[in-house]
């Protein structure tokens, strides 16, 4: 299948999922290779599939992890600038149980796993805006926003300060 990824010139259009998966005043998050950010575990939703559907498969394919039931808390429109490109990325954050067989060791990786031939990292942090600003999470908007989880979902807009800046293109 395809990703829900557009490219134009220096402008990208991204459908991603993501599970927020908390346990003792934690949260699981994810590293790529070496990269000098985190994210929260999931990927891109795919042509034909809902994100219900994404986040079942990302769960399944980063962490080997069969959920149940996960509970849609925020849909976030973030406009941001990543690797040269100017972003519009929409992000389903589904609330996900702890797979039971990610051992929880916070402080230390505590699983790893590959995702198209990349090395995934994956740690429990304690979800305190301190913590994931010192981890350095993505999005940005997504460190105080796992404190107090909505009982349904919410929409957001939000929109990095150097958006609109036409000196960002490389």
């Amino acid at each position: 299948m395809t990703n829900l990824t557009f490219d134009e010139d220096h402008k990208r259009v991204n459908v991603r999922c993501a599970g927020i998966i908390r346990r003792e005043g934690h949260v699981l998050i994810v590293r790529e290779d070496d990269d000098d950010f985190v994210y929260l575990p999931g990927g891109r939703v795919q042509r034909g599939e809902s994100s219900v559907e994404a986040i079942h498969r990302e769960m399944d394919e980063e962490l080997n992890a069969q959920i149940e039931a996960p509970q849609l808390r925020y849909i976030v429109e973030n406009f941001f600038w990543r690797y040269e490109k100017q972003f519009h990325e929409f992000g389903f954050y589904y609330e996900v149980e702890a797979p039971k067989h990610v051992p929880f060791q916070p402080g230390e990786i505590c699983y790893r796993g590959e995702d198209d031939g990349k090395t995934l990292s994956f740690e429990w942090v304690p979800y305190t805006a301190n913590a994931l600003c010192a981890v350095n999470l993505h999005p940005l908007s997504m460190r105080t926003r796992m404190m107090a989880l909505p009982q349904g979902f919410e929409h957001c807009t939000v929109t990095d300060a150097d958006y609109w800046e036409p000196a960002n293109v490389g």
